[in-house]
């Protein structure tokens, strides 16, 4: 999936690399509608565990493989290379912290993996951390859509 995926975003160029980013976190973000509308919440809990780990994996790929031209490109107006700097460190000195708390939050949970691949977390521990985090954020999304369900059209 990975090596599929960074075909792509070379196809695409930048453009590939912006959808991948933002549109991975978007589809999870609608895991309440999706855990409203399918029955079988252990299918849709399971999806969701897996498919919230490979998009982390994705990003923590396409921040290992661009660090460079991805640092390039926040680093340069001054503003964001502060922002940027003060980012990076946290992620290196609070890496599986910072994993866990980003998968509750929308924008953290968009750029941490980036950030952990760039920073060159190590894998394994990374991998913990995401397995870790997801396993607590895909019951509780869904959870919430099926709690929501009722609440929903017809």
């Amino acid at each position: 999936m990975t090596a599929w995926l960074a075909e792509q975003m070379l196809v695409y160029g930048s453009f590939g690399i912006l959808a991948a980013v933002l549109l991975l976190p978007a589809m999870e973000a609608a895991l309440p509608v999706v855990g409203a509308l399918l029955p079988g919440q252990t299918a849709v809990v399971l999806t969701a565990l897996v498919g919230a780990v490979l998009g982390n994996l994705a990003g923590y790929a396409i921040g290992s493989r661009w660090k460079e031209r991805l640092m390039a490109r926040m680093t340069s107006r001054s503003r964001h290379r502060r922002v940027t700097e003060r980012a990076l460190g946290l992620i290196e000195r609070r890496g599986g912290g910072a994993v866990f708390v980003g998968r509750f939050t929308a924008v953290l949970r968009t750029l941490v993996p980036t950030l952990c691949g760039a920073t060159r977390m190590p894998l394994r521990r990374y991998l913990l951390w995401s397995v870790l985090s997801s396993a607590v954020w895909a019951p509780a999304f869904v959870l919430i859509g099926y709690v929501m369900g009722p609440a929903g059209p017809g």
